[in-house]
């Protein structure tokens, strides 16, 4: 059966070059199309994340706050997906195979979504969006603007960059050779940015009620100014925080309707779909990733916009960020927003978000009520693991920040946090860095020769979680439940399903083991060629 013909919207030229690319093997493509954060370290074949482009059946995988490698499940999704765009490229030429793809692509995840007339335009990462959230936001406000970032100490280190419309990396995306902290081109004019820490000077957790007051006082400030404000809101944060209330965005919508714009990060997508909804339809833009509680491949960004606030913006993208995104990024339907961008297909970026919403496809099939009692049962578990061990002690104040909304099954804890204590001391961000990295690795051969067969075999696992974070009251790891730990214990039969939410509980446990087994024997490096363990973790 043939596939329909329609009008090009985009010339071919660059397309038997696209098409060579499309040839490259998969785990090429996976990692195409990203800035350097994505580049392999051949010593080890994994990202600066530990992520690998290919299914690591074998690791204990609890990294989802910051990056898992691909599933099988998702990696033969990506498979398929590659395949079926070089035959429609045969007949109807890789751009406009890929346009329709892209379009596909956009249906498929307002459905996951459950988002009828939402727009969508996707980027490389979370970071990438933050950029796209910037120009709209402009164009909306239209005056000189201020970045009010809530909880900047929680998102990506590259948001104090694109908070002032400035390149956050030395390379971008698309490849293009820039200047880190340079004002790109057409939208960083005028911008100036602040951000609002989760802690207070004395390195406590601010109350809900704090970080309320001062986010309005910030606000209300710079209106004084004669400014207009992009409030970048957090929900959820890389330690599963939210902040300000839901109760402060709405005040922050009545007092000010016209001068403000407020943008939701909810890149780790531990969202209820109402909340989304919600937020879309108060007219606030809601930045998301699939590669966070979806576990899908780092990385894949979009932001959504609802189509009453799509349709107030009308102006040409600044051509600086032509440097970060192609046509492709942007919806068929806004031909003039397209036209100043590069019709060139970023490969890469589309095959992580087919991956990931293939994660999402699988999640989203579950029954509710299991993906309610399912996430509610971990979140019980995985406190209980890590007060279990001498060496871990989790970190408390998020509850001090929740909404305590009902939030579908996002009302459970799916992030958690903890230091590693040694010597009646937490452990600083190297130690930790160490612990984290030897976490993922076979450290069998590094133990001493009294080690019994059980610490061998320990040793020997490789957990991922999620990597540490350094903040005022000390560093720490986490411990993170995904989508794709739900999908794969699901069973019709509930004692089945049951048994496999135990074996998550199991592997949990293997990863509070395994730390404990690092700080006690100091081991954190494979053995060199002698059989000597390489360094001392603590």
């Amino acid at each position: 059966m043939s596939v329909q013909r329609l009008p090009r919207a985009v010339p071919d030229a660059a397309g038997p070059k696209a098409l060579e690319m499309l040839f490259r093997p998969l785990p090429f493509l996976l990692i195409d199309g990203g800035d350097p954060r994505l580049a392999l370290d051949r010593a080890i074949g994994a990202n600066v994340y530990g992520c690998r482009p290919h299914p690591t059946p074998e690791t204990m995988a609890f990294s989802s706050s910051t990056a898992t490698s691909i599933s099988e499940r998702a990696y033969r999704r990506a498979e398929s997906a590659r395949n079926e765009l070089l035959r429609e490229s045969i007949e109807l030429g890789v751009l406009e195979a890929f346009e329709r793809r892209i379009e596909r692509l956009r249906r498929s995840l307002r459905a996951c979504l459950e988002l009828d007339d939402a727009e969508i335009v996707f980027s490389p990462s979370g970071t990438d969006t933050q950029l796209h959230a910037l120009f709209f936001a402009r164009q909306l406000l239209d005056g000189p603007v201020t970045s009010i970032v809530i909880a900047g100490d929680q998102t990506g280190s590259g948001t104090a960059y694109t908070s002032r419309g400035q390149n956050f990396s030395n390379r971008t995306a698309r490849g293009k050779s820039v200047e880190k902290g340079a004002p790109i081109e057409g939208l960083a004019d005028g911008v100036e940015s602040l951000g609002i820490s989760l802690f207070a000077p004395d390195g406590a957790v601010r109350s809900t009620s704090e970080m309320d007051a001062a986010v309005i006082e910030a606000v209300a400030g710079q209106i004084h100014l004669g400014r207009k404000v992009v409030v970048q809101t957090m929900d959820s944060s890389k330690l599963g925080w939210r902040a300000p209330s839901d109760g402060c965005l709405r005040y922050l919508s009545s007092r000010w309707p016209h001068a403000i714009q407020i943008v939701v990060d909810a890149c780790q997508l531990r969202i209820g779909r109402g909340r989304i909804r919600s937020y879309l339809d108060r007219g606030y833009m809601v930045l998301i990733t699939g590669s966070k509680f979806f576990t899908g491949p780092a990385f894949s960004g979009a932001a959504l916009f609802s189509a009453a606030l799509a349709g107030c913006v009308a102006a040409r993208m600044p051509n600086g960020i032509a440097d970060y995104a192609t046509r492709f990024d942007l919806p068929a339907c806004w031909p003039a927003l397209r036209e100043a961008l590069p019709a060139i297909p970023n490969f890469g970026q589309w095959l992580r978000w087919e991956a990931a919403l293939e994660e999402m496809r699988a999640y989203y099939a579950l029954p509710s009520p299991y993906r309610r009692s399912a996430l509610r049962r971990l979140a019980e578990a995985v406190p209980a693991m890590i007060a279990s061990s001498r060496h871990l002690g989790s970190m408390s104040g998020r509850e001090s920040l929740a909404d305590f909304l009902d939030d579908e099954e996002m009302s459970s804890r799916t992030i958690f946090p903890f230091f590693v204590r040694c010597g009646g001391r937490n452990l600083d961000l190297d130690e930790m860095t160490r612990i984290y990295r030897a976490l993922n690795r076979d450290l069998s051969a590094a133990l001493p020769k009294e080690a019994t067969d059980s610490e061998r075999a320990l040793a020997s696992v490789s957990c991922h979680i999620g990597q540490p974070v350094k903040l005022p009251v000390g560093t720490i790891l986490r411990i993170g439940i995904g989508a794709r730990h739900l999908s794969d214990a699901w069973s019709a039969d509930a004692r089945t399903a049951e048994d496999n939410i135990d074996a998550i509980v199991g592997g949990i446990r293997t990863v509070v083991r395994k730390i404990d087994l690092i700080v006690r024997t100091g081991i954190h490096e494979p053995a060199d060629t002698t059989g000597k363990p390489l360094a001392r973790a603590v």
